[in-house]
């Protein structure tokens, strides 16, 4: 096993750390508490470029990639709340690309999806982006081309509450699906490395920030044997519950925080695993040392928390339908789905009648998933959801300033898109510039 990775890799004003480097099979993950500076409008340089991984081992053959920074996964980019981050972006991918955040409240302008907001970023072409981040919580960046992203593009953006729930260590676990060997076998990485490991000790609360950046693949966890507590979802704050026997299902593009308490006595490991259908895949683990533990009585229960985001109003409510089947989406839609004032709710009712799983995702905005027998809603918020085939699901979302906010539907499996829909805020009904486009 190598050392653990320096935790204080350099960046500028340390607003990019390095998750890993990417390399062989058994790998440790970086340890300790992640370092943050709490500037103000700070600028970041990166860059999407070719690059290389030994993904299947250190004697493999190297595996062409598309890299942010040059790493895999992508830097963790960290900042706080009611910061702007400001992105000094180049392209020097053969073709052109995007840079967005899914789901996170951004204004129009910082969507970044092509023909909504601005046209695709060129080969060769320099642009900053300019992002303010009105809420804190775990996020992924990625391009909009499901392409682009299963080639090895993406990375997590922390944006760091002020008064964060206590732990001695925070960790961002990125997962990402490969299919490298003959048969097509799905492999996963977990911060670029095959089952890596993170030193930790006995005694220690540890916040563990999951993000699925798997093209489309729903991820059964299981975290064995510890007292563990959800606290985020989707990057936003939930009352803190226990996964029931430790298990929880991350959606594609889905991100859950974790907090758990390592009771176990030194020299214990805490094994995380995906249980797929042919067997229990090894994602990684937590490796006690043989330090006495930190403490022998554990942290209180973490405590609620409650995200500041405008609650949906679902009387006199815009309604709208999304239907799936099996047929792939080639362009997005000519005409919105719905339209609506800035501060109006939407309920959106999605039926799949697809033969697999599909996600649905939100860009620019957040949702309550409603109960299936009346309008009661779960009390945590999504920016994906899953449905199951043959199944309904409805959200209801707040809708934010004037623009065109696109809504997603991605196949399970292997993200390939089952609808492109949109729905448009203010005076913005007419079509935008990537429907004809092929997604």
């Amino acid at each position: 096993m190598r050392a653990p990775l320096d935790q204080h890799a350099s960046g500028v004003n340390r607003r990019q750390l390095l998750a890993t480097a990417a390399g062989g099979a058994g790998a440790a993950l970086f340890g300790g508490a992640l370092p943050f500076a709490a500037a103000q409008n700070a600028t970041t340089s990166l860059a999407a470029e070719p690059g290389e991984a030994r993904l299947l081992g250190p004697t493999a053959p190297p595996t062409s990639l598309y890299t942010y920074g040059g790493t895999l996964p992508g830097p963790v980019l960290r900042a706080g709340e009611g910061e702007e981050l400001a992105i000094d972006f180049t392209n020097r991918l053969p073709e052109p690309t995007s840079f967005c955040f899914g789901g996170m409240r951004v204004p129009y302008p910082a969507l970044g999806v092509p023909g909504f907001d601005a046209n695709a970023i060129g080969a060769g072409e320099a642009r900053q982006l300019r992002v303010p981040l009105r809420d804190p919580g775990t996020y992924l960046y990625t391009p909009f081309d499901i392409a682009q992203s299963g080639r090895g593009l993406a990375g997590a953006l922390v944006v760091a509450e002020p008064n964060p729930p206590a732990a001695d260590r925070d960790l961002v676990l990125l997962i990402q699906d490969w299919r490298l060997e003959p048969d097509q076998r799905v492999q996963l990485t977990l911060n670029g490395e095959l089952a890596p490991w993170a030193p930790v000790r006995a005694g220690e609360r540890v916040r563990l920030r999951f993000v699925n950046a798997a093209r489309g693949l729903f991820l059964p966890l299981r975290l064995d044997d510890h007292p563990a507590w959800i606290v985020a979802i989707d990057g936003r704050p939930s009352d803190p519950f226990n996964p029931a026997y430790g298990r929880f299902l991350l959606a594609p593009g889905g991100r859950v925080d974790v907090m758990v308490d390592l009771v176990k006595p030194p020299g214990s490991r805490l094994p995380m695993v995906v249980e797929a259908p042919e067997g229990e895949i090894p994602l990684g683990s937590l490796v006690y040392d043989d330090q006495s533990p930190m403490r022998t009585t554990p942290l209180p229960a973490p405590t609620a928390t409650t995200a500041s985001l405008p609650e949906p109003s679902l009387a006199g409510a815009t309604r709208f339908d999304i239907v799936l089947g099996d047929a792939p989406a080639t362009g997005f839609a000519d005409q919105p789905l719905a339209e609506a004032a800035p501060g109006d709710t939407l309920v959106a009712t999605v039926s799949n009648k697809a033969s697999s799983a599909a996600s649905i995702h939100l860009y620019g905005h957040c949702a309550r998933l409603l109960d299936t027998l009346d309008d009661g809603w779960k009390p945590w918020w999504h920016d994906t959801l899953g449905v199951a085939p043959g199944r309904v699901v409805r959200f209801a979302l707040v809708a934010a300033e004037p623009g065109r906010w696109p809504i997603v539907a991605r196949r399970g499996g292997d993200g390939v898109p089952l609808a492109l829909g949109w729905f448009a805020t203010g005076d913005q009904s007419s079509t935008p510039r990537a429907a004809k486009k092929r997604a």
